[in-house]
């Protein structure tokens, strides 16, 4: 062989080639060796065409490989593809695993095994007479575009679902059974079940008719069987009758199904026998409660299957993980009897040898295993194992864990041990949020709060969190040790400083959705509850776990000192009605050294599986605070706290149906009244979406006095002569005379009862997720005796106003104390940096307060001199005051409401 040649070869290089070959320069020429050559180089798929010339050269023959290369393929389109995406096509084609993409080399099988894939796809999805046409487009040099040529064809439903054979259960009942391709109506509906028919698969009838077989042996008929099917294609819609949703009468074609079963007799269990059991003394004692079936009850399929996984249960809590039970049912020939023989493989019980940890870059270890029920030279036990795995999950370090997948199991069966490793994603440990606003009417705001939940890397929680603003300006430090002193005694405190401004103008500015300001500023700045709170304090709290249970008892103290600065006379007296006045005693402001000492013992159930995305789980928490003297104080206060939350499955794979439900109650004691900052109210993002927040509660009327000025009969204002008493100087100043009113104010409930409805759907993984909710939520003043008004302070006023007659209660505005509820629309997208959802919702309130209140009239014509000052008076205190709180509302915010 003198030389070797290659032509036509431009995107594979000369060494490859020569290099793919068995025949080098100088071996003996052999034509057998040639042709194995030729078959390597076709077999590589990279050639269209081969052909092998020779010719005599000076030493030796000259051999030339003549290759026409494969074109590669440089695009891939779907032309006419409507019913399903591009990156659903991907998708399928990854699953049954076509290689065909672009700038591969073009290969006609895979282009052929392409078309058949889509296709298939496209008669899953009701488009059964669809075609698919592969067209080769050139793009020279070597490359060529493929293009899907899809004709959809019309859409298959599925149309009537009928029936041969069945006696016993209705049509309707062996429909349901046919998950598949049964119609998305209303379960054991005759009227809507047909609304919304399925489409069509001819793939999908096969499973459902198992299940109608499962469905007859769930019921006892074990010997009953499907014996045939026939699917009738048809014409549908067309005509001119349409009803939207309902019958669009569209064109299309309908499947029609008929399937022939054959029931057979009723079979009861006779007899249950168990082979090969050593770990239970009296099997046929306890088994039969496991299987729920006796002698003499129909032969369920169905509670067998649901007994093997008990049993599976209760044998992995005894560490035999290999267990194996065989059924044998045997029916009696001629009888409707069944006798059941269980063969019982147990096999060895297994012993934990080793528990390791990967992925936990920053957990230490310690922190993982304390959580664990199962130590090392334990009998394995399956339930212990998958509690284990729960209680890891709610501490939100990481990544969801699987009771299956997360663990690498390796079983020694020689020695009969078992080494576990726990594989972790670990998960951000930090917390961040923002908040901030403004407006013409609130005010602004900013917020800024971070927290860890893996401190160091040994599960402490530190956070920090402040929010700075016109109205309010709060700031708290906090540190929990989960872990006191390597027990599982949880200890933890917070400090906190807080500023609250109350301005009446502008929080009713802000329920009533418009700028009241000037409105309420005629009425004079002293006439207005304005004042500012100022609060310090901390709190500690100590709580210690139930052993092997979800259950958490616990104790926290807390001191607080308030300072309460009022800036009108209004406010002044507004404190003073309210019979506060005792907190210190008559003779020190009541409204400084305000000092609330508490202890709250406490009881928490949670089985909640994740902190962050909880899918599963129950939460309940109970709390009892007693604030009073004795304990160094000079408030006394109960309030009573019970919050329950439950999360289960939704409808479909992945959905959560989520529930939440809070009451709590709030009352004084000793003849003394709960501080009016320490009631409740309620609207806002963490309860009752769609209202302002703190903006839904009751409304009252408190008495009081305030100047009005007196007019003329003309209507101008009335004069007097007024002398300075320093200088002797003579002025005219407007007249004006004192009169009981009654003063508008926002006192807080008593009692708070608030529950929220939500049902998850996640959109991309855990990350978004789209929350349809309900929330409904009532404050309200259950206690009127808490608003009592100071004795005193009523002698005076009815001393001066005799016609007034106050009475010693503060009399609530009607109509504010209704059930608030709203309905809306949330998107979350869990961010990984803030370990939180940022949530837009839309919510609307299909019940709140809209209506103006209007204040008692206490001083009538007789206080005045003539009409026009009554009429002033009337104008200035008896209008009402508007209360529009919102019909919808759409916002933005960080965290969840429960």
């Amino acid at each position: 062989m003198e030389s070797i040649n290659f032509q036509g070869a431009r995107k594979v290089p000369q060494d490859t080639l020569r290099a793919m070959i068995f025949t080098k320069r100088g071996d003996s020429y052999d034509a057998e060796s040639i042709h194995r050559d030729l078959i390597t180089l076709w077999n590589s798929a990279r050639f269209d065409n081969i052909e092998v010339t020779r010719e005599p050269g000076q030493t030796g023959w000259i051999v030339t490989f003549k290759v026409q290369e494969r074109p590669v393929v440089r695009t891939i389109k779907y032309d006419g593809l409507k019913s399903i995406t591009t990156s659903e096509v991907l998708d399928r084609f990854k699953e049954r695993r076509v290689t065909l993409s672009p700038e591969s080399t073009y290969d006609r099988n895979k282009v052929q095994r392409a078309q058949i894939v889509l296709q298939d796809y496209l008669a899953e999805r009701g488009r059964q007479f669809a075609t698919v046409t592969p067209e080769l487009q050139p793009f020279p040099p070597s490359s060529l575009n493929i293009v899907f040529k899809v004709d959809e064809g019309p859409k298959v439903k599925v149309g009537d679902i009928k029936f041969e054979g069945n006696t016993v259960f209705s049509n309707l009942l062996v429909r349901r059974a046919m998950r598949n391709l049964r119609p998305f109506g209303i379960p054991y509906s005759r009227v809507a079940e047909n609304i919304f028919s399925r489409t069509y698969d001819s793939t999908k009838l096969d499973e459902d008719e198992g299940r109608i077989v499962q469905f007859y042996q769930s019921q006892g008929y074990f010997t009953a069987r499907v014996t045939g099917q026939s699917v009738n294609i048809v014409d549908v819609g067309g005509g001119k009758f349409r009803l939207p949703l309902i019958k669009p009468n569209r064109p299309g074609k309908n499947a029609n199904i008929s399937i022939s079963i054959e029931e057979g007799r009723l079979y009861h269990l006779n007899t249950i026998s168990f082979v090969g059991v050593k770990l239970f003394r009296t099997p046929e004692e306890l088994f039969p409660q496991i299987f729920r079936m006796k002698q003499g009850d129909p032969f369920s399929t169905e509670r067998l299957q649901k007994g093997f996984e008990e049993l599976r249960k209760l044998y992995g809590r005894f560490g035999y993980i290999n267990f194996l039970v065989e059924p044998e049912p045997e029916p009696i020939p001629g009888t409707d009897k069944i006798n059941l023989t269980l063969r019982f493989d147990e096999g060895n019980q297994f012993f934990v040898r080793r528990i390791d940890f990967s992925g936990n870059t920053t957990t230490r270890d310690k922190v993982i295993r304390r959580e664990l029920l199962i130590d090392e030279g334990d009998p394995y036990n399956t339930d212990l194992w998958r509690l284990s795995i729960l209680r890891l999950n709610q501490l939100g370090y990481f990544e969801t864990l699987k009771e299956d997948s997360s663990v690498d199991m390796k079983t020694d069966n020689n020695n009969h041990t078992v080494d576990l490793t726990l594989k972790v994603r670990e998960r951000g440990k930090n917390t961040i949020q923002f908040s901030g606003g403004i407006s013409e009417i609130s005010g602004s705001f900013v917020g800024f709060s971070y927290s860890t939940n893996n401190f160091l890397g040994l599960g402490e929680t530190l956070s920090l969190s402040s929010q700075l603003g016109t109205r309010t300006t709060d700031v708290s430090f906090g540190f929990t040790e989960p872990y006191f002193l390597d027990r599982p005694m949880q200890v933890g405190f917070t400090v906190f400083v807080s500023r609250f401004n109350f301005d009446q103008a502008r929080e009713a500015s802000v329920l009533a959705g418009a700028n009241l300001i000037p409105l309420y500023n005629s009425l004079g700045t002293q006439n207005l509850l304005n004042y500012v709170s100022n609060t310090k304090g901390f709190t500690t709290f100590l709580n210690y776990p139930l052993k092997r249970s979800f259950q958490r008892l616990g104790v926290s103290y807390g001191y607080s000192i308030q300072n309460v600065r009022t800036l009108t006379d209004a406010a002044s007296q507004y404190y003073d009605y309210l019979n506060f006045l005792s907190i210190n005693g008559p003779q020190q402001n009541s409204l400084d050294g305000i000092r609330t000492s508490s202890i709250t013992p406490t009881y928490s159930y949670n089985s909640v599986n994740n902190p962050l995305t909880p899918t599963a789980g129950t939460g309940f928490q109970a709390s009892f605070q007693f604030a009073g003297s004795i304990l160094g104080g000079n408030v006394n206060q109960i309030e009573p706290v019970l919050d329950f939350r439950h999360f289960r499955k939704g409808l479909r794979p992945g959905h959560v149906i989520a529930m939440h439900l809070s009451a709590k109650y709030v009352t004084g004691y000793g003849g003394k009244v709960a501080p009016p900052f320490n009631r409740f109210y309620m609207g806002g993002e963490n309860d009752v979406r769609g209202f302002d927040l703190w903006g839904a509660g009751p409304w009252a009327y408190v008495p009081n006095s305030a100047p009005v000025n007196l007019l003329n009969t003309d209507g101008t204002p009335r004069q007097q002569k007024f002398i300075d008493p320093a200088t002797g100087t003579v002025s005219l100043q407007n007249a004006s005379q004192v009169i009981p009113t009654y003063q508008l104010v926002f006192p807080g409930g008593d009692t708070n009862i608030v529950a929220n409805f939500e049902y998850r759907i996640p959109i991309v993984g855990q990350t978004v997720s789209l929350v349809p909710f309900f929330d409904a939520g009532m404050n309200r003043i259950s206690n009127k005796s808490q608003l009592k008004l100071n004795p005193s302070r009523i002698s005076d006023l009815n001393g001066q106003f005799p016609e007034a007659a106050f009475g010693d209660s503060a009399v609530i505005a009607p109509g504010t104390q209704i059930i608030r509820t709203s309905v809306g629309l949330e998107l979350q997208v869990l961010m990984p940096v803030f370990n939180q959802p940022f949530r837009i919702y839309w919510a609307y309130n299909p019940t709140r307060v809209y209506e103006y209140l209007q204040p008692p009239i206490v001083a009538d014509r007789s206080y005045f001199p003539n009409a026009a000052s009554f009429a002033n008076s009337i104008l200035t205190f008896g209008q009402p005051s508007p209360l529009f709180e919102r019909r919808s509302q759409f916002r933005f915010t960080i965290g969840r409401t429960f």
